[in-house]
């Protein structure tokens, strides 16, 4: 089976306190710190090959620089332009982008890689086209990707797909009803990338007592209680019974259930750890 080296690449972020994203029923937190948590892509490479696995924020969602929520944030063309750069790769040597869903913080710039399939899932499709009230006015998805999408080369597929050699994507609802995660096969074994399904490692791995901020410093967090299961469930995750089984098939997957083996989508460790 074909060997890829995956790339993190770092697409701006948003700030906010941690008590934004900690799930009811998580033990209180003692300090509410300050949370940057970026917007992330993967660059896939091996060989010939270029895969890209999502695409950052459009800036038109950042106005005066804040965007979902009021918050300050940074992201757009320009932060997925350097990130190809500092790789030593521009948008048209990728020949495929993966959307693990169609958050507007995750599927933007597809105008860039015009040579490129797109793939994504038929459900998420189906989500963006009609979304819930509630998806409306939090702009979970942005209406002009529609355009920008049907005018591409692209696969809207329904269920687990083997994409090419060595890297294959199961669905992995519950965070939207069309997510999807990545299995790439690397020289460590098989890692998966789980977009949403989880923000971070403290949601994916419950026990976790610290993380490491975006400036690389490492701050204690309590740990969840085990009634909570195999992991925490985001506070934004549409379908909690989808949920609970997408991580059990995660978990089943990945080489090693453990950080660095199963990536959130918005870890900030990643920034500094790599995979």
């Amino acid at each position: 089976m074909r060997t890829w080296e995956v790339k993190v690449l770092y697409l701006g972020k948003i700030t906010a306190n941690l008590s934004l994203v900690w799930t009811p029923g998580l033990p209180p937190l003692q300090e509410d710190h300050k949370l940057s948590a970026p917007y992330l892509g993967f660059l896939l490479r091996s060989k010939d090959r270029l895969v890209l696995v999502d695409s950052g924020i459009s800036e038109k969602f950042i106005i005066g620089g804040r965007a979902w929520g009021f918050l300050p944030a940074e992201g757009g063309k320009q932060y997925m332009l350097q990130a190809l750069e500092k790789e030593g790769v521009g948008p048209q040597d990728i020949d495929t982008v993966v959307y693990t869903h169609l958050h507007n913080d995750h599927a933007a710039n597809s105008k860039l890689f015009s040579k490129a399939r797109v793939v994504f899932q038929k459900d998420e499709w189906a989500n963006l086209m009609s979304p819930l009230p509630i998806q409306t006015i939090r702009m979970d998805y942005d209406p002009g990707v529609i355009d920008e999408l049907r005018g591409r080369r692209y696969l809207r597929i329904d269920g687990d797909f083997d994409l090419t050699d060595g890297v294959r994507l199961i669905k992995t609802p519950g965070h939207t009803t069309g997510s999807q995660s990545v299995v790439v096969n690397t020289k460590k074994g098989a890692v998966v990338l789980v977009g949403d399904l989880c923000l971070f490692n403290f949601q994916m791995f419950p026990g976790t007592k610290e993380m490491m901020d975006l400036e690389g410093n490492t701050v204690s967090i309590p740990a969840a209680t085990p009634v909570f299961g195999h992991a925490v469930p985001p506070t934004t995750t549409y379908n909690a019974y989808d949920f609970y089984d997408s991580i059990q098939k995660v978990k089943a997957i990945a080489e090693r259930n453990e950080p660095g083996y199963i990536i959130p989508g918005h870890e900030m460790s990643l920034i500094h750890t790599g995979i």
